[in-house]
């Protein structure tokens, strides 16, 4: 029997691999670029070894950017090594190991997605190898899910339809990339860099992913410019009641109103999804109930000298259910609301805790777990247990044993709604949190504690909403009081809105009928405001929630599980707009803003392939690769209509000049 040669995707992943099959990559093995025992050889890339080649490897003649040699479609795509000393001299060591007499069998140890997945392909297609491979498909990296990983590894055949989504989204990037970069750099490079005042012409990078990212950010800008605010008024009353002393405030109701909404777990939970589109649903209905002054002004002078009697006395009590788990979009969300920081830093810290084994993969889109991690969830509570940070919260889960699929946990157990990976929870690696820096300890305690509240019981209010009535008009006067804290013990979100409108006068204690006297009327003056600007955190959940912006039902529904971008790819995406000059993120607040070099390229984007800033167009091609990686289209129609579209819009865009 051959020796088995196991191929991870950076040095890092390597050493804990190697430590499962009884090895140590001390220094000389790292100067080699492998480690070798009697029965096993662990070797690794350092991501990426091998990349698409550029146009001039096609043809000299591409080395100049010329709009008449568009479009640059091939009809073989060319795969080089990286240009780096280090980068070919691991390719060359593992090509060598690859086909060694005495190896008969490579296991693909790289990270289990589309990515990883890929960087594999690559180098075992590339070598030339033609011997057995099995794929080895990990969440986490301890010892127990590497070996488990290893034993269950399935051949590398079945994994070829994510093989497949993986090259046809690099040729599809490169596609874009090197087309519409070229020929807008040709024909409107000068014009931009006139609008900037740079004095060199600009270089227009334009992306399949990026220029609709960087559409939305101008979009939302653009909106916050042209707004103009509007005045509306309302009416506060001041009460206090003849029976009982009680003062209390309420809000005037317009007729044909319901009432005032008050503050719900339902409420607060369809914040937490849809966020910034729920944000501004409000906006407009807010809107149509606007006020004159005038109208305000002639209630108040109908209502003076009257009394107020109580109609209505609604006292309720409510449940609201912990959030669900992270998925990556979600985890640098709240880490860039609750700490400031960056996306890309949050998925830095991420992965590093995925490398040191404390937290599972990552790169998830998913927010729930699987049936089959169950099992290990009563091990993963015994680790956090050995920490005293986390030691008493684990004291007062009930659920210690064996924790099945239940009606309560249906929430975040479901088959049905994992991806390639269920959602981010720690390990039962138990952590040293004093060794962890500062900004790793603040995202791995998010985590922690997001796990650790979905085994709490949900937390209860009681709300009271009590209707005052003064001659013909009513008002309104909310109230809420936390019962049990249930989960809110272990995770505290963010305020919900509406908690500002709440009052904390005992109303509860009024009785209906009840007469109240009317201390004093105000007229409240408020202005309409503009749609926010995105945070850094922010427009990664609406990258990932792209479908929203699609009027369309049936193709929204047909896009829902595909964002813009990958939850692997948005906040590198993110980070080069910045990079590049496109955008601005204020490195206090995280608010993003365009650049006018930004501005200027939406513009003329805008004026000839406008389709390229839609985020359903964008969506579609993401349905696109999902659809490979399901076996529900092919490779190669896939590629004809990329190759069909690119062709047809270039042509488009000579055409617009």
């Amino acid at each position: 029997m051959g020796k088995k040669l196991y191929i991870t995707e950076k040095p890092s992943v390597a050493a804990s691999f190697a430590e499962v099959l009884g090895l140590k990559i001390g220094r000389q093995d790292r100067a080699r670029g492998f480690a070798e025992s009697n029965d096993a050889i662990v070797t690794w890339c350092f991501g990426h070894l091998i990349t698409l080649a550029l146009p001039d490897a096609y043809d000299p003649a591409y080395k100049t950017w010329r709009v008449e040699s568009l479009p640059i479609i091939p009809n073989k795509y060319k795969y080089i090594v990286i240009d780096d000393d280090g980068v070919k001299k691991q390719f060359e060591t593992i090509k060598g190991l690859m086909n060694r007499g005495d190896v008969d069998l490579i296991y693909a140890c790289t990270d289990s997605g589309r990515e990883g997945e890929y960087i594999f392909r690559l180098v075992y297609e590339h070598t030339g190898c033609k011997k057995e491979a099995k794929r080895v498909w990990i969440s986490s990296q301890t010892e127990e899910a590497i070996r488990d990983g290893i034993r269950n590894a399935k051949d590398i055949r079945e994994y070829d339809s994510l093989a497949e989504a993986a090259y046809c989204r690099a040729k599809e990037d490169w596609l874009f990339g090197m087309n519409f970069s070229r020929i807008y750099t040709c024909i409107y490079g000068s014009k931009v860099s006139n609008i900037v005042k740079e004095s060199k012409s600009s270089v227009i990078a334009v992306g399949r992913v990026m220029t609709c990212v960087l559409g939305l950010v101008v979009e939302r800008e653009q909106e916050i410019r042209n707004f103009v605010p509007k005045k509306h008024y309302g009416i506060e009353a001041s009460f206090v009641s003849a029976n009982s002393g009680i003062e209390y405030k309420g809000k005037w109701v317009p007729k044909g109103e319901k009432g005032t909404k008050s503050s719900n777990s339902k409420e607060e939970s369809k914040q937490d999804v849809k966020g910034d589109m729920v944000k501004q649903t409000e906006k407009a209905e807010e809107e149509e109930r606007y006020i004159e002054k005038e109208e305000a002004e002639i209630v108040i002078e109908k209502l003076k000298g009257h009394l107020g009697k109580i109609k209505k006395i609604q006292i309720k009590t409510k449940k609201e259910q912990p959030p669900l788990l992270f998925n990556l979009a979600e985890l640098q969300s709240e880490a860039n609301k609750k700490f400031k920081l960056p996306v890309d830093k949050t998925l830095e810290i991420a992965q590093s805790l995925y490398e040191k084994k404390l937290i599972t993969y990552p790169r998830t889109d998913s927010r729930v777990l699987s049936t089959d991690v169950l099992g290990e969830i009563p091990k993963v509570l015994n680790g956090l247990y050995k920490s005293p940070a986390y030691r008493d919260y684990v004291l007062r889960i009930k659920e210690f044993g064996d924790i099945k699929v239940t009606k309560s946990t249906k929430r975040f157990v479901d088959d049905d709604k994992v991806t390639d990976h269920y959602a981010i929870i720690p390990t039962y690696v138990t952590p040293d949190i004093d060794t962890m820096n500062e900004d790793a300890r603040k995202v791995y305690n998010l985590i922690v504690k997001r796990f650790l509240a979905i085994f709490y019981p949900p937390a209860v209010f009681n709300t009271v909403q009590v209707e005052t009535q003064v001659k013909d008009e009513i008002f309104v006067s909310n109230a809420k009081t936390l019962k049990e804290a249930g989960w809110k013990e272990v995770y505290e979100v963010s305020t919900a809105k509406g908690e500002e409108d709440l009052t904390e006068a005992p109303i509860h204690l009024l009785a209906k009928n009840e007469e109240s006297k009317v201390l004093e009327y105000k007229l409240e003056e408020k202005l309409t405001r503009p749609p926010s600007r995105y945070t850094d955190g922010s427009l990664i959940i609406t990258m990932e929630k792209a479908g929203k912006f699609i009027e369309d039902e049936e193709l929204r529904e047909q896009i829902k599980t595909c964002g813009i971008g990958t939850s692997a790819t948005r906040a590198g995406i993110i980070k080069k707009l910045k990079d590049i000059g496109y955008i601005k993120i204020n490195s206090k607040t995280q608010v993003v803003t365009p650049t006018p070099k930004g501005e200027a390229i939406v513009e003329v984007v805008k004026r000839t392939a406008k389709e390229l800033l839609s985020p359903s167009f964008t969506a579609s091609w993401e349905k696109g690769l999902a659809m490979i990686e399901n076996k529900e289209t092919t490779r190669e129609i896939f590629e004809q209509k990329l190759h069909a579209y690119i062709a047809k819009t270039i042509e488009k865009v000579k055409r617009a000049h």
